[in-house]
């Protein structure tokens, strides 16, 4: 026992008790209520209570993360279908800013033409396996529409209705080879035929039958309908000349013609259900 009076253990302890008695009489001179057993809780505490506080911050901005990810993606789902929406006006605008074209081509014709009758029309699907593109409108013998009607644009020929249902009809249009037009060009006056053949019908393109070797018929003509027969009516454009050819099988010539409308990316026409006639024949090929 004697041994541990002289012991550092019980100097240690001593100093601590000095301490503590120190603290409790200054606490008691300055009249602060914390005691020295509480300020040494705290300095021992405190690296725990701020890794706490560190955690609970870092917790909170967490769950705010969370709902700003979720608020994010219900803006983006927002967005996605404003997007569809301003997608889905762009191509109404599109096929209303098409029609009107349309309409604008026709108004001219119609005006010219008081006797014209006529029924417009939107290409609803192409007939993919016919090599010479026809087509199918979605107007048929219910809005007046029937076989040998002109299908035009503007005042452009794009081919005549083959076959008429109810409330649909298929179109030839002047790339196909059996379809022949009575025509003439406006310059030299000289009465032919439109057609085509296979290959010039892959390059979109047909040509003016019927003119003599001696022809007047050149380059940059414009041929339009001659109405004989009454299939057509009188001079609506077919297309422009481009070139001058021999016949291979005679001694005549013709001119390959470009059409005044590519008939292959149109989609809306007009189908002319009624006009006055001329007399006269025209070999229009069924």
């Amino acid at each position: 026992m004697k041994n541990f009076f002289k012991s550092t253990q019980f100097k240690v302890i001593l100093c601590i008790l000095a301490a503590l008695l120190a603290g409790m009489i200054l606490a008691a001179v300055t009249n602060d209520a914390v005691s020295p057993l509480t300020d040494v809780a705290g300095v021992i505490y405190r690296p725990f209570q701020k890794a706490a506080a560190f955690v609970a911050e870092k917790t909170g901005d967490w769950k705010g993360s969370f709902a700003s990810s979720a608020t994010y993606q219900q803006r983006v789902k927002e967005l996605e279908s404003q997007a569809d929406e301003y997608e889905q006006q762009l191509v109404d605008y599109e096929r209303t800013k098409q029609k009107l074209n349309a309409y604008e081509a026709f108004l001219d014709v119609k005006e010219d033409n008081p006797d014209y009758e006529f029924c417009p029309a939107s290409v609803i699907s192409r007939n993919t396996s016919d090599a010479y593109d026809s087509f199918t409108l979605d107007k048929g013998t219910t809005d007046g529409v029937k076989v040998n009607n002109p299908v035009i644009y503007g005042n452009c020929v794009v081919g005549l209705v083959k076959e008429a249902g109810l409330t649909t009809c298929v179109v030839r249009t002047i790339l196909d080879p059996s379809l022949n037009i009575s025509v003439y060009e406006i310059k030299a006056r000289e009465n032919g035929y439109s057609n085509t053949t296979a290959a010039l019908s892959y390059d979109g393109l047909c040509r003016m039958s019927g003119l003599s070797k001696d022809t007047a018929v050149a380059p940059g003509g414009i041929v339009c309908t001659s109405g004989l027969g009454g299939i057509f009516p009188r001079d609506l454009v077919v297309g422009t000349i481009t070139v001058m050819k021999n016949e291979e099988t005679d001694v005549s010539v013709y001119g390959v013609i470009e059409p005044g409308v590519d008939v292959r990316t149109l989609n809306d026409v007009f189908v002319i259900t009624s006009f006055a006639k001329d007399t006269g024949e025209d070999s229009t090929a069924e």
